[in-house]
C-alpha cells in the first residue's frame, strides 16, 4: 500500500516525467519508491506520440518503482481511446483507474472520478483547451475546418481534449452537495485563471473557455478544501486553498497542513504567490 503521496505539475512527456521522478528520489529519499504515489496534475505527456517513443519512456518510468497517477491534460490522448488501456479497481485510491498491463505502475484517473487518497476524499477533473491548437494544426498541414479529421500523431493536437457537454453535465449533477478535501484538475475555474501568465502571442478571443466557465459554476455546488491544478506552467499559491503546480513537487501532508491544522501558510513566507494574492486574501477575510 502507498504510504507517501506527492503532487507535481505538467511533465510534458516521458523524458520530463523521468527527470521529475529522479529529482524526487534524490531530494525526498524518505519516500521509498514502492510506498510512494506521485500525482501528475495533467499533461504527463505519456500518451502524446502514440508510438514506440511513448512506450520507451513509459518503460523507463515504470521501472523506477513509484506508482504514477495522472490527471488527464490537454496534450495527451485519452486512455480510453488507446486499445492497450483497461479500467481496473485500485485499492490505493478506492476507485477505478486506467492502466496498461505492460506498465502497471502508471495509471490515469477517470475524468470526474471520486477517489480517496490517504484518507482524503478527492474529485479529479481532467482535460483542458490547447491555446496553440491552430498552430499545431497549421504546421501539420490542416486548416481550422479540418480539425475534426486531424491525425494527432501528425499534429500533436487531440480533438477531444476538453470534456464534452455530456461529461460536464454528468460531473455537475453527480457531485452536488458532496464534500471533497482535494479537487485535482488540469485547468482551473475561469475566475481563477492566472491572466498574467497568458501567452502574449495568443489572441485570447480565439480561446475556448467553456470548461473554465463551467468549472466556475461547478465549484459552487459542493464543499471543497484545497484545489490543485497545473496547465499554466507556474508554481505558486493562487489564492487561499488554491495552488498551481508545475515543476515543484510536494508531499500531500505538507499541502494539507498549510491550510488546515497547523496552517503553516502563515509561516511559509518564501512561497511564490500570485500577484493577485493580496486581493484574494482580502476577499476571503471579508467572506469570513
Amino acid at each position: 500500500m502507498i504510504k507517501n503521496w506527492i503532487f507535481t505539475g505538467d511533465t510534458h512527456g516521458g523524458v520530463g516525467a523521468n527527470i521529475r521522478i529522479s529529482n524526487i528520489q534524490k531530494n525526498m529519499p524518505e519516500c521509498v519508491p514502492s510506498e510512494t504515489g506521485v500525482i501528475i496534475l495533467g499533461d504527463a505527456g505519456l500518451n502524446f506520440y502514440l508510438n514506440k517513443t511513448d512506450k520507451k519512456q513509459k518503460r523507463m518510468l515504470n521501472a523506477q518503482g513509484y506508482t504514477i497517477y495522472c490527471v488527464r491534460g490537454n496534450h495527451e490522448e485519452r486512455p480510453e481511446n488507446i486499445d492497450t488501456y483497461h479500467l481496473e479497481y485500485d485499492a490505493n485510491v478506492g476507485n477505478m483507474v486506467w492502466v496498461e498491463e505492460e506498465f502497471p505502475n502508471i495509471k490515469f484517473f477517470a475524468d470526474g472520478g471520486n477517489y480517496v487518497i490517504d484518507g482524503h476524499p478527492c474529485l479529479v477533473i481532467g482535460g483542458g483547451y490547447s491555446v496553440d491548437k491552430y498552430w499545431r494544426l497549421q504546421r501539420a498541414g490542416y486548416s481550422a475546418a479540418e480539425a475534426s479529421i486531424a491525425d494527432p500523431k501528425k499534429c500533436g493536437w487531440f480533438k477531444d481534449e476538453c470534456l464534452t457537454q455530456e461529461e460536464m453535465t454528468a460531473i455537475f449533477e453527480s457531485n452536488k452537495g458532496k464534500k471533497f478535501d482535494f479537487v485535482l484538475s488540469h485547468t482551473c475555474p475561469y475566475s481563477w485563471q492566472p491572466t498574467d501568465l497568458f501567452l502574449g502571442c495568443i489572441d485570447q478571443s480565439t480561446v475556448d473557455n467553456s470548461m473554465e466557465i463551467w468549472m466556475d459554476e461547478l465549484k459552487e455546488t459542493f464543499n471543497w478544501n484545497i484545489w490543485l491544478f497545473g496547465h499554466f506552467h507556474a508554481d505558486r499559491i493562487e489564492r487561499p486553498h488554491v495552488e498551481q503546480m508545475y515543476t515543484d513537487y510536494e508531499n500531500l501532508n505538507t499541502i494539507w497542513n498549510r491550510w488546515n491544522g497547523e496552517k503553516t501558510y502563515f509561516k511559509e513566507w518564501w512561497l511564490n504567490k500570485s500577484p493577485f494574492m493580496e486581493f484574494w486574501t482580502q476577499e476571503n477575510e471579508n467572506e469570513d
